[in-house]
């Protein structure tokens, strides 16, 4: 237990500098519920009393992990014109270690019925996956209805089949991340692109790290 508790605290301290305090928007500090968790979890670990620290610290990571899909939902494209949009949902991926992995997504409905969702997807086995379709089609060569391209920087793969009026598009960021674009009744392949452009993107590298 101490040895998993030593790694939370470094874990949770590392992403903040001071005991309790933030900078708020009217640029005066004030208490933040997770640095303050983060600060007691501290204290009872230096006094030896394991147990109580251990709910601090699950404490903050549950704060930190509620600041960060709000950051993270607020990079989601907004609706285009004539859409509507529902409100970003958030799910775990995998199990709670170190704040674990989570999908941010949000769904977008257009005036012919189109439906398109949009997803951020951190510490998930489906980035080795798709990775590995990545190079599967950079060995194998442009595949029916597949395109295989960068988008800044990063390896993207688009599938789209025009019969079905659907179709994905998927990018890794820095092996870190996936971006999934799921389209259904749309009649081209540009719309997904059109929600990927309209992603912020230099605000999810940010939150990256």
């Amino acid at each position: 237990m101490r040895k998993a508790l030593v790694v939370y605290l470094l874990a949770l301290l590392a992403l903040a500098g001071c005991k309790g305090e933030m900078v708020g928007n009217s640029g005066v500090k004030e208490k933040d519920p997770a640095l303050v968790a983060m600060g007691k979890a501290e204290d009872l670990y230096r006094e030896g009393r394991y147990k109580e620290a251990m709910r601090e610290l699950r404490e903050a990571l549950s704060r930190v992990k509620a600041r960060q899909m709000k950051a993270f939902e607020k990079v989601l494209p907004s609706p285009p014109w004539g859409w509507k949009a529902s409100a970003p949902s958030t799910t775990p991926v995998v199990p709670d270690i170190l704040g674990g992995g989570v999908k941010v997504s949000r769904v977008y409905r257009g005036p012919k019925g189109e439906r398109v969702e949009v997803s951020i997807v951190s510490q998930s086995p489906l980035i080795q996956s798709i990775l590995s379709l990545i190079s599967s089609v950079s060995l194998l060569g442009q595949m029916g209805h597949t395109r295989l391209f960068l988008y800044r920087g990063e390896k993207a793969l688009e599938r789209f089949y025009p019969d079905d009026r659907r179709g994905e598009l998927d990018v890794v960021v820095g092996g870190r991340a996936l971006v999934m674009i799921k389209g259904d009744n749309i009649p081209r392949a540009s719309i997904l692109m059109k929600f990927l452009e309209g992603m912020d993107w230099d605000g999810m590298l940010a939150l990256m790290g």
